[in-house]
């Protein structure tokens, strides 16, 4: 490494292709490449190459590449800008490939133009509004053999109006190894037969107007036959047999909403529960769990014990069994000194939450605690911590047995639209509990009623990374400060994601919530020692029934009217009888 550097980020090479230049990885040639910026641009475009350090694989975890920079100011990704910040930094990033282009175009060029490939558009960084590339001679596997694949590739991270980079000395030739003005022309020699060639001296004739008009006319008609000029809409394309039936299969289900819903109309709200339970999701608050026949029999006595009962004046019991008795159980309030965050049991003495929440206790600088209602307040000690960065946001704690907590199994991110709840203690709402102000005052009772907030939502999309081998879910729960660590879970009460963070848009009230997908947190707790398999069962929300309900309750006494005044939304129910007295 080159003097004073900083981390920038960190990537596993699985999935990428180191580009070659000469047999030789250009991203094993960094010195030679800052040399030639150097010497031809300057100390700024030689900082514009993050420098890597690589790490080799050992057979167990693959090859990994740090990149770091000695440029000043906040590191951060083009994505995390505002609208001006990132323009000024991709004008600036244009203005140094334009000084960059004479250096690709003469004898030294393959090292440097063989360098603009790029493993993704995140490879873009801004450290302050200076430009920073990271990933850089790397490309997703197999893509350097499909020349439509890095035409696009090349538009989406470098930008559409810039060369697709070459792979090579070879491809380098055929696309920058030419003259960047074009070579005067040689006069032709006279004929030796024939009239003599006639010069024109003095002012041309002028063309007469409608001479004029006609030759645009003529030249337009003629440009509108050429490829890409077209004058005249492209005649609809033939649509394939399989786009046609699945076109076909699109109407057809909307057109069975449509009777669904039609026919949805004309019940009442008892009826519309019991035969259209696709139309009325199940609350989470309704969802009975199966038993967990499948634990571990270190977790089984935790799974299989009655729920507790909370202190005096603690809100009533949920039933045991249901989805919200199974996150009182499973969640906890994370206390690294002055911070909180949220956590969650996936074994009988092991806590999962995100870095950032302990990273006071990383430093030394405060010690660990966990509180949740099941399991009082009690010390934690780390047992490990991910990587520094946003997709590698795990810690797991341990704790003594016996605490009382429940371990949730883990499950694959659920499809789009799958319903989720998000489970955890929220600055914002703890601004206002008053059992939050009895605990931070010192009163250790005050454990037994501190419940989580529970949120609803659905994944709303998937965003799956191959470097981190980690799924992003975005989802609808709503989440703050002090959710994060703690679970995203589907209504089988089995946890697809850990809520991390949040986005927001400056000129949209818009919030985007992530969570770290379960897949990540597989991972991470197998390089801990921790293997917990995923359960790729799908999530019946059906699974356990409803309580019946009587007859009179679905089907009125008497016949309703064809069509009569809008009903007033109540249900139709038989008078309840008077209490004893």
């Amino acid at each position: 490494m080159t003097g004073t550097q900083r981390f920038v980020a960190s990537r596993t090479l699985a999935g990428l292709d180191l580009v070659r230049v000469d047999d030789r990885p250009v991203l094993e040639d960094h010195e030679r490449l800052r040399g030639l910026l150097g010497r031809h641009g300057g100390a700024a475009l030689a900082a514009l190459f993050a420098e890597p350090v690589v790490s080799r694989s050992n057979g167990t975890a693959p090859a990994r590449v740090d990149w770091y920079t000695a440029l000043d100011g906040p590191i951060r990704p083009l994505a995390e800008l505002t609208s001006g910040e990132a323009r000024r930094v991709q004008e600036r990033l244009r203005a140094a490939l334009a000084a960059l282009e004479p250096l690709l175009r003469g004898p030294d060029g393959p090292l440097p133009a063989a360098s603009l490939n790029l493993a993704s558009p995140q490879a873009v960084m801004a450290v302050g509004e200076a430009p920073l590339l990271i990933d850089w001679g790397l490309l997703p596997r197999g893509l350097a053999a499909d020349e439509n694949g890095r035409l696009r590739h090349a538009a989406a991270t470098l930008g559409a109006d810039w060369p697709v980079p070459p792979v090579g000395r070879e491809d380098w030739a055929a696309r920058f190894a030419r003259p960047a003005t074009p070579e005067p022309e040689v006069a032709s020699p006279p004929l030796p037969h024939g009239p003599p060639r006639r010069t024109f001296t003095g002012v041309p004739t002028p063309i007469p107007a409608p001479v004029a008009a006609c030759a645009i006319a003529a030249l337009l008609v003629g440009l509108s036959y050429i490829p890409g000029v077209l004058a005249f809409p492209r005649p609809p394309e033939a649509v394939s047999p399989e786009a046609g039936a699945l076109r076909t299969a699109w109407l057809e289900g909307l057109r069975q909403r449509h009777a669904t819903l039609t026919t949805a109309d004309g019940f009442d709200c008892p009826r519309l529960r019991i035969a259209l339970p696709g139309l009325v999701p199940q609350s989470p608050a309704g969802v009975r769990l199966p038993a967990d026949a499948a634990a571990p029999p270190e977790a089984r006595a935790a799974v299989e014990a009655p729920a507790g009962q909370g202190g005096p004046g603690s809100p009533a019991a949920p039933a045991p069994n249901g989805l919200v008795d199974r996150l009182e159980r499973s969640t906890v309030l994370v206390i690294a000194g002055d911070a909180t965050g949220s956590g969650f049991f996936v074994a009988e003495d092991l806590v999962v939450t995100n870095r950032h929440v302990v990273e006071s206790a990383i430093a030394g600088a405060s010690e660990l605690r966990i509180a949740g209602r099941h399991a009082g307040i009690v010390p934690a000690t780390l047992v490990r911590v991910g990587e520094p960065g946003t997709l590698t946001d795990f810690a797991l704690l341990r704790v003594a047995r016996g605490t009382g907590g429940r371990p949730l199994s883990l499950a694959p991110p659920g499809r789009p639209l799958t319903p989720v709840v998000g489970s955890g203690f929220p600055g914002l709402y703890l601004g206002t509990d008053p059992t939050f102000a009895r605990l931070r005052e010192g009163d250790a009772t005050a454990s037994r009623d501190l419940v989580p907030v529970l949120q609803t939502g659905v994944v709303n999309h998937l965003q799956r990374y191959d470097e981190a081998a980690v799924t992003l879910v975005l989802h609808g729960a709503e989440i703050a400060p002090g959710n994060s660590g703690g679970p995203l879970v589907d209504y089988c009460g089995r946890v697809v994601g850990v809520n991390t963070f949040g986005r927001t848009d400056d000129r949209l009230p818009v919030t985007a919530r992530y969570a770290l997908g379960a897949d990540g947190l597989a991972a991470f707790l197998a390089a801990s020692g921790a293997a917990t398999a995923l359960d790729s069962r799908a999530c019946d929300l059906q699974a356990a029934p409803r309580p019946a309900v009587a007859a009179a309750e679905v089907e009125p006494a008497a016949p309703a009217p064809a069509r009569s005044a809008p009903r007033s939304g109540r249900d139709v129910r038989p008078a309840a009888p008077a209490p004893a007295r």
